[in-house]
């Protein structure tokens, strides 16, 4: 049978309840045992000064124990007159009433009734001890030759000295019956208590753990939600314990997912879209081929042409970035010069360039070489200025301009790849390197792109520990901001 978290948590509780119930009963039992007796031995010793002021008087009379010796109604006597010195009578009606006993009036019942009676008050173990301590008289439940260890020798002086001793016997342990009624009757108590603690943690456990359950409880609600494919599902936060944390986090797990779900349904009907346009219009230029309406010439073909290039852009577009997201893009990184590959990239492709645009390149650097030292893979950021260069000449105004700037910043470098007119506007800066993206209006020429050349550089710049980020540029046109980590790996 599988228990739930709150019945588990039920338990726990009710265990605790329990092990401090033990604990505390133990503790006490321990302690009011010893404090009892103890208790118990301090009422005993209250009549042994009486007594022994008796015997002084007695013996100071009598000039001996002779008389004690012969008779033992004589001790006792004396004893039954510490009782009356010494004995507290609200203790003797406490107890007698416990016990439901009636109480003693007369001196002589006191003596009978504390000496024989199991309910009598605490009572000492007295022995009349002469000079030498040997043994004159002993009081009933008394007997053999008193052991240092277990026996207080109280001396009987007479003029200075001493004529007999007291011997006081401490018991080791409860005896009297009142006495054990009343350890009985606490330990009674303690449990029904315990019990009463018990029902009553249960009572507060139940509700409590299925309060603390609840956001559990809900938290399976949503998943089971989440799992059937409902990413609309949220739980109420409430608190800000770690549960509440938990579904914050939950929530924010329901958001990413459910915001996922709709960029992959859009990606897929924008992939759908950017593949059915090329193919629609290589079907209607071989359609119209077909039917004699455009000639098989050299134009026909060089259009057919240019559609299957732009599709096959798009499909080594689409390779690369779904290798790039999954982190099968291979990079070899290693100590290269960033100023000598942009100068590359830009020298490359100078002939195509300067027909369209007007590129500056400049570089700052504290090398005297002017070199941008730093660690990345050289064919990967080739490609970067590349779909930089193509997105520039594409979305550019003929006769505009580029400015490049590469230059050390504390431990970055930073690249600034800035064009002319025409420019874009805010809403669509922040969209730039959303995938299949385009800008509308001007910059959106008929021979656009595949709209995945700027998501392409982001994963690459992000690939090196950079930051790429758009901005108006100063030319009138798009500005990218490039930031590299200057990291230098170690010379084999």
């Amino acid at each position: 049978m599988r228990l739930s978290i709150k019945y588990k948590l039920l338990f726990i509780f009710l265990l605790a309840n329990a092990l401090a119930y033990v604990a505390t009963y133990s503790v006490w039992y321990l302690n009011f045992n010893r404090g009892f007796l103890e208790y118990v031995s301090r009422i005993e010793e209250r009549q042994v000064p009486a007594l022994i002021k008796g015997l002084e008087q007695f013996y100071s009379v009598n000039g001996s124990w002779e008389a004690i010796r012969k008779d033992n109604n004589i001790f006792l006597g004396l004893i039954s007159s510490s009782i009356e010195s010494s004995a507290d009578p609200d203790l003797i009606e406490a107890r007698t009433r416990r016990i439901k006993r009636p109480i003693p009036n007369r001196i002589d019942q006191i003596n009978d009734w504390y000496y024989s009676s199991e309910y009598s008050p605490a009572r000492p173990y007295l022995q009349l001890l002469d000079p030498d301590k040997k043994l004159i008289r002993r009081t009933p439940h008394t007997s053999g030759e008193p052991s240092p260890e277990a026996a207080t020798l109280n001396p009987i002086l007479v003029e200075g000295k001493t004529v007999g001793f007291l011997a006081v016997t401490s018991r080791q342990q409860l005896s009297e019956q009142a006495d054990l009624l009343f350890k009985e009757q606490q330990q009674n108590k303690f449990f029904y208590i315990a019990v009463g603690l018990g029902l009553l943690t249960a009572l507060l456990a139940f509700p409590a753990a299925s309060f603390l359950t609840r956001p559990v409880r809900q938290m399976v609600k949503g998943a089971r939600a989440l799992t059937s494919g409902d990413y609309s599902s949220r739980i109420p936060v409430s608190g800000s314990d770690e549960l509440a944390q938990l579904s914050e986090d939950f929530n924010t797990l329901a958001t990413t997912l459910q915001q996922n779900q709709s960029a992959r349904q859009k990606w897929i009907a924008d992939i759908s879209h950017e593949l059915r346009t090329p193919l629609a219009v290589l079907r209607g230029e071989l359609e119209a081929v077909q039917d004699g309406i455009r000639p098989l010439n050299a134009e026909t073909l060089d259009s057919l042409h240019q559609e299957v290039v732009h599709l096959n852009t798009l499909v080594n577009d689409l390779h690369e970035l779904s290798l790039s997201d999954i982190g099968a893009l291979i990079y070899k990184k290693d100590n290269i010069d960033l100023s000598e590959i942009l100068e590359v990239s830009l020298g490359k492709h100078a002939k195509l360039v300067s027909a369209d645009l007007r590129v500056s390149l400049t570089i700052g650097s504290s090398q005297d070489d002017q070199s941008l030292p730093m660690v990345g893979d050289p064919d990967r950021l080739q490609q970067l200025f590349d779909n930089l260069l193509q997105n520039s000449l594409r979305y550019t105004n003929q006769g505009g301009e580029l400015q490049v700037t590469a230059r050390e910043d504390g431990h970055h470098i930073l690249v600034e790849w800035m064009d002319s007119d025409p420019g874009v506007s805010d809403n669509d800066l922040e969209h730039l390197f959303d995938r299949l993206y385009r800008v509308e209006l001007s910059r959106n020429r008929a021979k656009g792109g595949s709209g995945l050349g700027l998501a392409i550089c982001q994963n690459i710049v992000n690939a090196h520990g950079g930051t790429i980020a758009a901005g108006h540029s100063p030319l009138g046109g798009l500005r990218l901001t490039i930031t590299f980590p200057r990291t230098m790996e170690p010379q084999a």
